[in-house]
């Protein structure tokens, strides 16, 4: 359940896990219909028999960081997070303040590379990436890095009618790319490493 800071939760919903943000941020409330696929996925991954419970999540242009912060309501252990625009940082790292998940989220101004140096030598069991799929093209030679060769992929940001370009691009990469759900225009993709595959 995403909630303005300075709601109550309502009592009905009280069995909801809450997420708090500050509307006031351009960067993502939860109601763009990319963010909301990435949501469900996120809930069903958690639901699934591996669940999320202990993962190491990369969130690659984390925006308000809704999505990191989603992930670690639902079990994941840390985020590393990073966005090109120094105000989403700030969102990010604001967001994550608010919702009392700062010890578990690590938030820094760059690309796919800084989001590699956050982690270190543990790249991610998941990746979450909602970005344009021109920009996700131009950054899936990085998710090697950040991504652990049995991890999984979560994209968004993309047209249904760009999947197939974007499916092509992965393979070329090593990914197993496949659109998985879709919202109006909008589509999720969810990426595994081709030999993680079986």
């Amino acid at each position: 359940l995403i909630l303005p800071a300075w709601l109550d939760c309502p009592d009905e919903l009280a069995d909801r896990l809450v997420i708090r943000m500050d509307p006031g941020s351009a960067f993502g409330t939860g109601s763009h219909p990319t963010t909301r696929l990435c949501l469900e996925a996120l809930e069903e991954l958690a639901a699934s028999a591996a669940g999320l419970k202990g993962s190491r999540v990369a969130d690659l242009g984390c925006g308000s960081g809704i999505l990191g912060l989603a992930a670690l309501r639902l079990g994941a252990t840390r985020v590393a997070a990073v966005d090109t625009d120094s105000l989403a940082v700030r969102a990010t790292a604001e967001n994550g303040a608010l919702n009392g998940l700062s010890d578990h989220l690590q938030v820094a101004l760059g690309s796919v590379e800084r989001l590699a140096e956050l982690q270190g030598s543990q790249p991610a069991d998941l990746l979450l990436c909602n970005i344009l799929a021109p920009v996700i093209t131009a950054l899936c030679p990085g998710f090697r890095a950040v991504l652990a060769p049995a991890g999984v992929g979560l994209l968004s940001g993309l047209l249904v009618d760009q999947a197939d370009g974007l499916e092509r691009a992965l393979e070329a990469e090593g990914w197993q790319a496949r659109l998985i759900a879709r919202q109006e225009r909008w589509g999720l993709m969810r990426i595994r490493a081709r030999a993680a595959v079986a």
